[in-house]
């Protein structure tokens, strides 16, 4: 019951950080966003914040009790064509993804758009739906999605699946969701970046992943694949080893519990994300009645 409890309050949490993030006030860098959720709620798309921002608002709010940047923001529609969301920010893309979708850089903000059936684990499947997206995700701090735009009079809606979205922020573990997709390097690198950046455990499924995938990667590639997600290294090529050595020899595969990687703390590329990975979990109460 108390965890039940846990996970309503975060929900309640949650609603409140996205309702900031798409109002405007004086932070400059949240003026894009704002104005992108309005071309979106104006063509009357239906759409969902998706992923890791959704971490980086909720983990900025616990720990330090101030609003966070995300890096990017991830916005899936439904309904929709990708040719539909190039028509309508064609100004502002800089680029197709190779997720299928598009990449917009709206001054000092960056965007990845695409469709909800352009999602790999959908290709090729029919009838997608925004509740299956927290099945996709590689990570269990990912498997969360919430609307863009509340419907009238009624709270946004959270997508999360079994909650363990919610159950690792609350238990401070990162695990493996889906090990299905098609970047194995940078989904090592990109759990090993987190992991670094929050200093929390890793459970036993990813550590696996991580031993399986990275023994096939080299240190020049490691730094290559975070230079093109990230656009700098945040973890050096030596890292990888050193984890992997360490893992062997101290990693009891029979025992189900999360372990604790030897990793440095990465230094931020984004000045304004200067919340700390080390939350105390006073929940901090939203208002309750508030659906923007």
């Amino acid at each position: 019951m108390d965890k039940d409890l846990h996970i309503n309050e975060l929900k309640s949490l949650l609603r409140h950080e996205v309702a900031m993030l798409c109002q405007h006030d004086s932070r400059k860098w949240k003026s894009e966003i704002s104005k992108t959720v309005k071309e979106i709620r104006a063509n009357n798309w239906s759409g969902v914040f998706f992923g890791g921002m959704l971490r980086s608002l909720l983990v900025s709010r616990l720990a330090t009790n101030s609003f966070g940047r995300p890096r990017d923001v991830d916005i899936v529609l439904s309904g929709i064509k990708l040719q539909d969301i190039k028509v309508q920010f064609e100004r502002y893309i800089s680029r197709e993804t190779r997720f299928g979708g598009v990449q917009l850089c709206r001054k000092n903000s960056q965007f990845d758009l695409w469709p909800l059936e352009s999602t790999f684990a959908f290709q090729g499947k029919t009838q997608a739906q925004f509740p299956d997206l927290p099945k996709t995700t590689f990570l269990n701090l990912e498997a969360v999605a919430i609307d863009v735009w509340p419907q009238m009079g009624k709270p946004r809606t959270i997508y999360s699946g079994d909650e363990q979205f919610f159950k690792g922020i609350l238990s401070r573990t990162i695990e493996l969701n889906n090990e299905i997709n098609p970047f194995p390097e940078l989904s090592v690198a990109r759990a090993l970046v987190i992991a670094s950046d929050l200093q929390w455990k890793v459970g036993v499924r990813l550590v696996k992943y991580i031993v399986k995938h990275g023994v096939t990667i080299s240190e020049i590639d490691f730094e290559d694949v975070q230079r093109r997600h990230y656009g700098g290294i945040k973890l050096r090529g030596e890292v990888l080893p050193r984890v992997l050595e360490y893992i062997v020899k101290n990693l009891d595969y029979s025992i189900d519990r999360p372990f604790e990687l030897p990793l440095p703390k990465q230094l931020r590329l984004w000045s304004e994300d200067s919340h700390s990975p080390r939350l105390s979990f006073t929940v901090i109460k939203a208002k309750s009645n508030h659906h923007g």
